[in-house]
């Protein structure tokens, strides 16, 4: 009799275990499309399932597409499949020309282009991340947008003058832009004048808490300099764990 009831209770689990789990509403995809705070961290491949499930819902509102399009290519950058991530960038900035105001237009395509440019990047399309930050400081030239064009110049290309005047202009806006003051030193160590880096990251320390990038560069230009005690061996996992520009700086030569 045990043995007949061990049975029947395997077969009953067997049934509940595969027994497909209920369709999520279209509210839920909603949620974790949009990565709401409710549904918690979700991986790559689950935000990219729920938001394809909502791209193909009627009548959603061109901002909320934009969204969907720019949170799938956030995961497949995470994933690392970054022909695909570009892609959906490519069809946010397809779909946002729907919206009728053209400051939202202006707002969400320069999120999205700083997204691409992000994945352009990590694909070595330095020229194309640059022509996305220069669109972006055109159509908003705005501090942040300067700064960010300033540092991307100074890391992807050398086109100097041009970094340091973004910078210049970033700056005089709005003194708290850590991208901007992160250009200005890295233009300075590109050059060689590590003095001159050292002497204007104390500048950027009086100004407020630098950016990872700046102080990447301060401590990097002290250790050329033999100024204080920097671990090299740690700076270097620093670089590694830190900043975004990681592998630029390595193909630089701006590593301990």
């Amino acid at each position: 009799m045990k043995t007949i009831c061990r049975s029947i209770a395997a077969i009953a689990l067997a049934i509940i275990t595969t027994v497909p789990a209920p369709a999520r509403t279209e509210e839920e995809n909603w949620d974790r499309c949009l990565q709401l705070d409710k549904v918690g961290p979700l991986e790559p491949e689950e935000i990219v399932e729920a938001c394809r499930i909502v791209l193909r819902m009627r009548l959603i509102p061109p901002n909320v597409r934009n969204d969907a399009f720019n949170n799938m290519g956030v995961a497949y950058t995470r994933l690392h499949e970054l022909d695909m991530a570009i892609s959906q960038y490519n069809d946010a900035l397809r779909k946002i020309k729907e919206l009728p105001d053209v400051s939202e237009v202006r707002q969400l395509g320069n999120y999205t282009r700083r997204n691409r440019a992000n994945a352009y990047i990590l694909a070595k399309r330095y020229s194309d991340a640059l022509n996305d930050y220069d669109t972006m400081a055109s159509l908003e030239p705005l501090p942040k947008y300067l700064g960010l064009r300033c540092l991307a110049h100074a890391l992807y290309d050398d086109n100097y003058a041009s970094a340091l005047t973004d910078c210049q202009k970033a700056i005089g806006i709005d003194k708290t832009i850590g991208d901007a003051y992160a250009g200005w030193l890295i233009v300075e160590y590109r050059q060689g004048k590590y003095a001159d880096v050292k002497s204007d990251c104390r500048l950027v320390e009086e100004k407020g808490e630098p950016s990872i990038d700046a102080n990447y560069v301060c401590r990097l230009a002290d250790l050329r300099l033999g100024i204080g005690k920097v671990n090299a061996a740690a700076l270097t996992s620093e670089l590694d764990q830190a900043t975004d520009h990681a592998a630029r700086f390595r193909e630089l030569g701006m590593v301990p």
